[in-house]
C-alpha cells in the first residue's frame, strides 16, 4: 500500500485509533479520530519537538538544555515549560507543533519502503497537544513532494557533497530554516554537516542546496571531508554463494560475536547490514534494539556517564587538521568543559547510542578526557 493510499484509507474510513509507520531505525505513531490526525509523535531525534523549534529560530541551544532539566524534574511536556519560561508564546507553539507533524508526516511519503500497523480505538497513553490535521492536504502535500524529491536527487545526488558559494547569498524573504542552511555553507561543511547543525530535514536541506544550485549561487563539490571507516570483513569465501537468510544469519552471528569482543561499531553496522538486506525481519530488529541496549549498559561501566563533563585535550589547531564524521565534529563543537554528557546528547540531533558511542571513540583515542 502506498502512503498516500494509506492515509486516504485512514481518513475515508473516518478511522479514529493508532497508526504505527516503522521503516529502519524510525518509527512514528499518529494517532487519528474519526480520519483526522489528532496527534503525532517519532523516535527520531530531528523531529523531536526541542530540536524542530531550534531549526526555526525560536530557542537556544541553551534554552533547550535548561528546560529539559526542568522537564526531567518535573515530567511537565517539554512545549509547556517552553512557555512557561516565556521561551516561546503558546500561539507559536500550537502553530509549530501542527506544522511539525505534517513535515513528520510528509517524511514517511519519502521512505522507499516500511511497515504500518494500525489499532482500533487505541488512544494517547499520555497527554499530549491536541491537533487537528486534514488528511487529505497532507496527501497532496506528501504526494508533490515525491516528485520534487526525484527533481531534487538529480542535481543534489546527495548529502555527501559540499556546497561552496561564490559570493554572498542574499537571505531576504526567506525562512528562518533557509536563512540557517545558507549561514552553514562555507565550502568546509557537507549538506549532512548542515543538516545536523541547522536541525533541519533532509529534504528541506536538500530542497535549499537544489534551489542555490539551480540558481547558480553554489557549486556542488565532493570532498573527503569524513575519515574512512574500518572494513568489515566480507568473508566471501563463506558467504559468496549464501541465500538471503543464510547471509542474515551469518550477520546476527558475527555481530553477536563482535559484541562479546568490545566491537561496537563493528557489531552495529553488521545490524544495519542485515537489516538492510531484509527489513522486514523481526528477529533482525530485535537484535539491533538489544544490542543498542547492552552497548549503552557497557559504555556506562566503562565509564561514559551523563554526568560527568568532558574536556578537550587538543587545541582547536590540532583538531581542525584531523579528519571528523560530521556527527563527531557536532559533538566535539559543544564540548565547552562546561556541560555534561547526557546534556550534550540531549540537545545533540542523533540517537543516544550514536552520541555515546563518539565519546567512547574520542576517550579511546585521547581527544577527551574526564575531570
Amino acid at each position: 500500500m502506498a502512503a498516500g493510499h494509506l492515509f486516504q484509507w485512514l481518513s475515508f474510513g473516518q478511522k479514529s485509533g493508532r497508526l504505527v509507520v516503522t521503516s529502519a531505525l524510525v518509527e512514528k505513531t499518529i494517532y487519528v479520530q474519526k480520519g483526522r490526525i489528532v496527534s503525532s509523535a517519532s523516535t527520531d531525534p530531528r523531529e523531536y519537538l526541542g530540536q524542530f523549534l531550534m531549526s526555526h529560530g525560536f530557542i537556544s541551544e541553551d534554552e533547550l538544555k535548561k528546560a529539559m532539566e526542568v522537564q526531567q524534574q518535573s515530567r511537565i511536556l517539554l512545549g509547556k515549560i517552553l512557555v512557561i519560561i516565556e521561551a516561546i508564546s503558546e500561539d507559536d507553539l500550537r502553530r509549530l507543533m501542527k506544522r511539525k507533524a505534517e513535515e513528520e508526516i510528509y517524511d514517511i511519503f519519502l521512505w522507499p519502503d516500511g511497515e504500518f500497523e494500525f489499532e482500533d480505538d487505541d488512544s494517547p497513553a499520555m497527554e499530549m497537544v491536541p491537533l487537528s490535521l486534514d488528511v487529505t492536504g497532507i496527501v497532496m502535500e506528501g504526494s508533490r513532494r515525491v516528485d520534487e524529491w526525484s527533481r531534487i536527487r538529480e542535481v543534489v545526488p546527495s548529502l555527501s557533497l559540499v556546497p561552496v558559494a561564490s559570493e554572498k547569498i542574499d537571505t531576504t524573504g526567506l525562512s528562518e530554516a533557509q536563512r540557517k542552511i545558507i549561514e552553514l555553507i562555507d565550502g568546509q561543511r557537507t549538506g549532512e554537516a548542515i543538516a545536523l547543525e541547522s536541525r533541519a530535514s533532509n529534504f528541506v536541506v536538500s530542497r535549499t542546496l537544489y534551489e542555490l544550485a539551480t540558481a547558480q549561487r553554489i557549486e556542488l563539490e565532493e570532498r573527503d571531508t569524513a575519515p574512512a571507516e574500518e572494513e568489515v570483513p566480507e568473508e566471501k569465501e563463506t558467504e559468496t554463494f549464501l541465500s538471503s537468510d543464510a547471509e542474515v544469519a551469518s550477520l546476527l552471528s558475527r555481530a553477536q560475536a563482535g559484541l562479546r569482543d568490545g566491537e561496537y561499531d563493528k557489531s552495529l553496522r553488521l545490524l544495519k547490514a542485515a537489516q538492510n538486506l531484509d527489513p522486514e525481519d523481526g528477529k533482525v530488529r530485535a537484535s539491533l534494539k538489544g544490542a543498542e541496549s547492552v552497548i549503552l549498559g557497557e559504555l556506562r561501566k566503562e565509564g561514559i556517564s551523563d554526568h560527568l563533563v568532558p574536556h578537550l585535550t587538543r587545541s582547536m589547531d590540532d583538531l581542525s587538521s584531523m579528519n571528523f564524521s560530521p556527527n563527531e565534529g557536532f559533538i566535539l563543537s559543544r564540548i565547552n568543559g562546561q556541560w555534561d554528557i547526557g546534556s550534550i546528547a540531549k540537545i545533540s540531533p542523533m540517537r543516544e547510542i550514536d552520541a555515546m558511542l563518539i565519546f567512547h571513540k574520542l576517550l579511546r583515542e585521547t581527544i577527551i578526557e574526564f575531570r
